[in-house]
């Protein structure tokens, strides 16, 4: 009589000894399946018995892993529910998890300044518009859509293009953000960048114009103090206003003739790369009024300070001071009928750009006192007329009536100084290039 061994899991099978050999019998859904394995050996037959059963065990196992299958999709549909339901970001809290953020593009305290407002513009639509928000990752690409569209009245192409750019960028870093893991905060949970589809506008920007030597000279007329101090290194230097506004006595060498700065807006970029800029014999002449024990700290305190507590008190002193010489400081743009910044100190900068052309300095020497990256920049402010007859910041013309300029034979002494001194702050390329163009002017006066 055959030995049975207890039986297995449907379709698995088992084995019974039929004579001196070793019987498969399995079954599968009510129906008995019967085989010798022709083998006496257990083990052996234990093999064949599995051979037997693996196309019955097949659709078994199938029918198995598709409901664990169903089963992990549901728990993870279910994860995802409990997840989506927990809170999320607040739209008040976006601002300060993209400022905290360390993946965020590197930007200065007057930039991130400017980013808070953009964000804080975007909120008050937001308040308005879609008053039952409260997370970030409810803003969906039609809203992003309707909040460009109402922006865009009203608003130049250029403040249009800041404000979208920055919106995209903080929404992609506060993701970014959340992917990393570390940020220490409630998550996001973007679903999106609601911003990548908007299209900045086309625009041509609007650029502050040069003065007139005569307007230079009325300006320099009606200031005193450290505002006339602050327009002569403004027009003498190219400085912008806040350089020149903190110019620090330890950044001016008068017996070198050399003011050598690192401009705040270029410092992270050009990892703190110095200007060196000549002083011109009129400038020289008023920063030699201060006696030699009172050369500490800012050149301007008074201005330096007002400056330092609010830039836009010192940048309306100045329109004030444009206007009061009757010098209109906005003009109307005719495509957006909106006022438009005309002069400005900013201004001074393509001012002295503009007389260095005058005076014949080299593109690549300008380069260098500005501090301009790239001679496209520069060609930027480069406002280029006839009559050029000198080449050196030293040859520019006093507009202040402080100092007579030297005639005939003693101006061009001051030209090799000034170049000189420039030659300080160039790069090798700049050094290139002004060996380049020095050549080709040499050339042209040997008439080779």
């Amino acid at each position: 009589m055959a030995r049975k061994r207890q039986a297995r899991a449907n379709g698995e099978g088992t084995l019974e000894m039929h004579g001196r050999t070793w019987r498969a019998r399995w079954t599968v859904d009510g129906k008995t399946f019967t085989r010798s394995t022709g083998t006496s050996d257990k083990r052996e037959a234990a093999r064949r018995l599995a051979e037997f059963t693996a196309p019955f065990r097949l659709g078994n196992e199938r029918a198995t892993l598709e409901g664990i299958a169903a089963r992990v999709q549901g728990v993870t549909a279910e994860l995802k529910a409990y997840h989506d339901a927990q809170p999320a970001l607040a739209l008040a809290d976006g601002f300060e998890a993209y400022r905290t953020a360390e993946i965020r593009p590197d930007s200065g305290t007057r930039t991130m300044a400017g980013y808070e407002c953009y964000y804080n513009g975007l909120l008050s639509w937001l308040a308005a518009n879609r008053p039952a928000y409260r997370e970030m990752r409810e803003v969906t690409p039609a809203d992003a859509q309707a909040f460009a569209a109402d922006f865009m009245q009203g608003h130049s192409a250029g403040t249009f293009n800041k404000h979208i750019t920055f919106l995209k960028c903080l929404w992609r870093t506060v993701a970014d953000a959340d992917a990393d893991g570390a940020s220490g905060r409630l998550a996001a949970k973007l679903a999106g960048n609601p911003w990548e589809r908007i299209r900045t506008r086309a625009h041509e920007p609007h650029a502050r114009r040069e003065l007139t030597v005569d307007e230079l000279a009325r300006v320099c007329a009606a200031v005193e103090g450290e505002m006339r101090t602050l327009f002569a290194v403004g027009i003498y230097t190219g400085l912008r206003l806040g350089d020149a506004a903190r110019l620090d006595w330890g950044n001016v060498d008068l017996m070198r003739g050399i003011i050598a700065v690192i401009p705040r807006k270029t410092a992270r970029h050009a990892h703190g790369k110095r200007t060196v800029i000549p002083i011109h014999p009129t400038l020289a002449g008023m920063l030699a009024d201060t006696p030699p024990d009172g050369r500490k700290g800012y050149v301007m305190p008074s201005l330096a300070a007002m400056h330092e507590r609010d830039s836009s008190m010192l940048t309306n002193r100045v329109k004030a001071v444009f206007e009061g010489c009757g010098i209109a400081t906005t003009t109307m743009d005719e495509k957006t009928g909106r006022a438009m910044v005309d002069v400005g100190f900013h201004s001074l900068r393509h001012t002295f750009v503009s007389l260095s052309a005058n005076a014949g300095t080299p593109l690549a020497v300008v380069q260098a006192i500005v501090g301009h990256s790239s001679a496209a920049m520069t060609r930027h402010y480069y406002h280029e007329s006839a009559g050029a007859l000198k080449n050196a910041v030293a040859a520019l013309p006093d507009v202040t009536g402080a100092v007579a300029l030297p005639d005939g034979a003693d101006a061009p002494q001051a030209v090799p100084c000034a170049f000189c001194a420039a030659l300080d702050g160039m790069s090798l390329a700049q050094l290139e290039a002004a060996r380049a163009e020095i050549d080709r002017r040499i050339s042209a006066i040997r008439g080779t």
